[in-house]
C-alpha cells in the first residue's frame, strides 16, 4: 500500500473527488483517469489476489464515474467488491480508452519556430474555415483531408497541435501504427466509430500520426483481408463521411509519403511539406530548448544557428540537452554535486560545439532529395 504508485493513485483520486464534489466535473475527469491508470499498473506489479481485486474495483469505480460525467452511461451505484469481475489489467485499459477524450493541446501558434510556408497552408486549410465557417460555403468548401509530410523530427505533430489550439475544436489524436497493431480485426469498426464521434463533437480535427501504417499501398501479397477493409473504411471516411453541415478535417502525418496509397493520396487534397528549419528558426529553437538556464557570455544562438544547417528541430533539442548537461557532469566528476554551496557554471559555447561533434544531422542529403522529388511530383 505504501508504494509510490499507490500514493500517486490515492492523491489523484482524492483530487478528482474534491473537484467532482465542488461541481468541477470536467476537471475531475483527468485525475480519475490518472488514478485508474496507476492502479492498472499496480495490478501488474502485485501477486496478492486480494490486492489485485481491490485495485481493480477502485479503478473501475473511477472509470464508471468518468463515463457518468461524459454521459456515456446513466448514473448508478458502483459495483460492490463481491460483484466485481476477476481483475484484468487489459480490461481497465479498454475502459480507459473508451472514456479518454483528447484535451486541447497546450501549444501556441507563436511557439512554432519558422515553418512559415507550412503554417500559412494550415491556416488557410484549417484555421480560417473553422474560425469563419460562413465564408467557406458552396464552391469555397474547406479541405477534408490534409497530408503533412517531411523528414522525422521537423515538428509535424507539434505543428498540428498548434493548429488545434488555435481553433475551438475537438482534437482526436490517433497513432495509426498502434491502431493496426493493437486492434487489427476491430480497426475497421474503430475508424467508423472515431468519425461518428468526431461529427458528434464537431468542429473536429482527426490527426493520424504515421498515417502510412494505415494508408499504405493496397494489394500487397502480405496484406490480409482485414487490413484491406480498414483501408477501404478510411478512404470512405476521409472523403465521404456524412458530416452534414459540421466541420471535420482529417490530418495525416508521415515521414514516408511515397508509401501512401494513390487513392488515399488523392483524398488528402492539401499536402503540406514540413522540412528542415531555416536559419532564423534554428536560432529560435536554440532559445526555446535552453529556456530558464543562464548562458555563458560567449553563447551566441545566431552563430550556432549558422553552423547547424541540416539539423532538424529534434537534433537541435538534443544538442541543447547535451550542452546543458556538461556543467553537471563536471561537478559530478569532481565529487561536488551533492555540495549545495557549489554553484553550477553556465553553459559555454564550447559545450555546444562539443555536443555537435557527437550529435550529427539525422537526415542525409539524399533523403532530403527524395522529399523534394515527391513534392515536385505531387505538390505541397
Amino acid at each position: 500500500m505504501g508504494s509510490p504508485l499507490f500514493e500517486a493513485a490515492k492523491k489523484n483520486a482524492s483530487l478528482a473527488y474534491k473537484l467532482d464534489q465542488s461541481g468541477q466535473t470536467q476537471q475531475a475527469v483527468k485525475y480519475y483517469v490518472s488514478a485508474a491508470e496507476q492502479l492498472q499498473k499496480l495490478i501488474n506489479f502485485t501477486d496478492d489476489p486480494n490486492m489485485k481485486n481491490l485495485y481493480y474495483h477502485k479503478a473501475m469505480e473511477y472509470i464508471l464515474r468518468v463515463k457518468e460525467i461524459r454521459g456515456i452511461i446513466e448514473p448508478s451505484e458502483p459495483p460492490t467488491p463481491s460483484s466485481a469481475p476477476s481483475p484484468k489489467s487489459d480490461e481497465i485499459s479498454d475502459a480507459i480508452s473508451s472514456v479518454i477524450v483528447r484535451e486541447k493541446p497546450n501549444v501556441k501558434w507563436e511557439d512554432v519556430a519558422g515553418m512559415e510556408g507550412a503554417k500559412r497552408a494550415l491556416r488557410e486549410a484549417v484555421i480560417l474555415p473553422m474560425s469563419r465557417p460562413d465564408l467557406f460555403k458552396g464552391a469555397r468548401k474547406p479541405w477534408k483531408g490534409i497530408l503533412m509530410y517531411g523528414p522525422p523530427g521537423c515538428g509535424k505533430t507539434y505543428l498540428c497541435k498548434a493548429v488545434a489550439s488555435e481553433v475551438d475544436s475537438t482534437f482526436f489524436s490517433v497513432s495509426a501504427a498502434n491502431l493496426i497493431s493493437k486492434w487489427l480485426g476491430e480497426s475497421e469498426k474503430l475508424v467508423n466509430e472515431l468519425y461518428e464521434r468526431a461529427v458528434e463533437e464537431a468542429p473536429s480535427i482527426i490527426f493520424f500520426d504515421e498515417i502510412d501504417a494505415l494508408a499504405g499501398t493496397r494489394g500487397g501479397s502480405s496484406e490480409g483481408e482485414a487490413m484491406r477493409r480498414v483501408k477501404t473504411q478510411l478512404l470512405q471516411a476521409v472523403e465521404g463521411f456524412d458530416t452534414g453541415d459540421e466541420l471535420l478535417v482529417t490530418i495525416g502525418a508521415t515521414n514516408t509519403p511515397w508509401d501512401i496509397d494513390a487513392a488515399m493520396r488523392r483524398r488528402f487534397e492539401r499536402r503540406v511539406y514540413v522540412t528542415l528549419p531555416a536559419r532564423e528558426a534554428r536560432e529560435v529553437i536554440f532559445s526555446i530548448h535552453t529556456k530558464g538556464i543562464p548562458m555563458g557570455i560567449d553563447v551566441d544562438f545566431k552563430a550556432l544557428a549558422e553552423i547547424t544547417g541540416g539539423y532538424t528541430a529534434a537534433d537541435i533539442a538534443l544538442v541543447c540537452r547535451e550542452s546543458l548537461m556538461q556543467p553537471i557532469r563536471e561537478l559530478d566528476a569532481e565529487g561536488a554535486l551533492t555540495d549545495m554551496s557549489v554553484q553550477v557554471r553556465a553553459p559555454k559555447a564550447v559545450d555546444f560545439h562539443n555536443a555537435m561533434m557527437h550529435i550529427r544531422p539525422s537526415v542525409a542529403p539524399d533523403e532530403l532529395a527524395r522529399y523534394d522529388e515527391w513534392r515536385d511530383k505531387f505538390g505541397g
